[in-house]
């Protein structure tokens, strides 16, 4: 039998807000900031451990590639009340016993901070501000985890065709390329992935031609391969996948577009269809090898898998994981070591961790723990 191993897992949460105040929110538990848990990354179970660390609605948690700090964006909204322009992250060292010390919180210029990410170089913080319709840079020093001034703040124009969700540039992801010093922002309101050179001296990113998705689509995040130069695009409102192939210089192309919904499911009119549009997608995300592909289903509360083709890492569905009773997941992460699948499971108030498989991609659920309002997970 192998040697248990002891790591530790974060779970971000909405905050502060009133049963019905956020219309994406079906949880009727509002969390109180991010929960901290032991992880057996042998077995798949966890454990509350340490105290939860108070923050206004840290919905996205972005762990450093030197291990050392945690990165929390502050999700706000005016649905709440909180003005334009209004929005912060917050940098934590992560404690040898797994709790979090604050090191340094920063203004991000705006609000709707969905997504947090690193440049290849892990000097610099990238930041979407979905109300605004824009991004912003913020320097990281991975020495001290200090988050310095915002140094770019490019905003987007254009709209789609859902007049509902698409009447401006609404940016929900951000990814920096692992090879090279591009950037790339998932823009929900327009249908496009807009591209941009980070200059890793100034901050200062420079705009590149952007990359046009099937119109309705709204591009939600993205995630790289991990060996092969592809990228995989969820899209929300129409609930599919783009892959594209990466070129250094020009950036992405799509080569495939997959379904991941039930050919037969109606998902508009659904009770639970909180995103109002044709289908409610959320993340998706790799194994970490690349061989299996899943995607969140919202409405329909599973998760899509998919088998990566090993030369061209395109995808082919291979089978489907329910998950919880009006779950709407919001995010799901991949632990270390690549044996489990962690699903923050928003409207169902838990976190829900799958073995993973290795031949087929199958998941198999082996624990789950309550979190109200869970909205993302970290582990290390």
């Amino acid at each position: 039998m192998g040697e248990t191993k002891e790591a530790y897992l974060f779970v971000g949460s909405y905050t502060g807000y009133e049963p019905g105040q956020l219309p994406w929110v079906g949880s009727k538990q509002p969390g109180e900031g991010i929960s901290s848990f032991s992880f057996n990354s042998s077995e798949g179970t966890f454990t509350k451990a340490g105290n939860i660390t108070k923050q206004d609605s840290p919905t996205w948690l972005e762990v450093h590639p030197n291990g050392q700090f945690l990165i929390a964006t502050h999700e706000l909204s005016h649905h709440t009340g909180v003005g334009e322009g209004v929005g912060f992250v917050t940098a934590y060292k992560i404690q040898p016993n797994g709790e979090l010390e604050k090191v340094s919180t920063q203004s991000t210029g705006g609000r709707g901070n969905t997504c947090a990410a690193f440049d290849r170089t892990g000097r610099f913080l990238l930041v979407t501000r979905y109300w605004e319709g824009g991004i912003s840079v913020l320097p990281f020093d991975p020495d001290t985890g200090k988050i310095g001034e915002v140094t770019s703040t490019p905003d987007h124009s254009g709209s789609g065709p859902d007049p509902v969700r698409q009447s401006m540039p609404h940016p929900h992801g951000i990814l920096g390329d692992p090879k090279t010093n591009m950037v790339y922002a998932t823009d929900l309101g327009t249908d496009q992935v807009h591209q941009y050179i980070l200059d890793t001296k100034t901050g200062m990113l420079e705009p590149k031609d952007n990359v046009k998705l099937t119109s309705g689509s709204g591009p939600r995040g993205i995630k790289f391969h991990p060996s092969l130069r592809i990228a995989y695009v969820n899209c929300e409102l129409n609930g599919t996948v783009s892959v594209c192939s990466v070129d250094d210089t020009k950036g992405l192309l799509p080569v495939q577009t997959v379904s991941c919904y039930p050919k037969d499911f109606v998902a508009r009119d659904h009770p639970e269809n909180l995103g109002r549009s044709e289908y409610w997608g959320a993340e998706g995300c790799l194994s970490a090898d690349g061989s299996y592909y899943y995607y969140i289903c919202r409405v329909h509360q599973s998760i899509a898998i998919f088998d990566v083709g090993k030369e061209n890492g395109k995808l082919t569905f291979s089978g489907r994981c329910q998950l919880a009773d009006n779950s709407n997941a919001r995010n799901l992460t991949m632990d270390p070591t690549g044996n489990f699948l962690l699903v923050a499971s928003q409207d169902a108030d838990r976190v829900e961790c799958f073995r993973i498989d290795p031949a087929s991609g199958a998941l198999k659920l082996v624990d789950v723990q309550s979190v109200p309002c869970a909205a993302d997970i970290a582990v290390i």
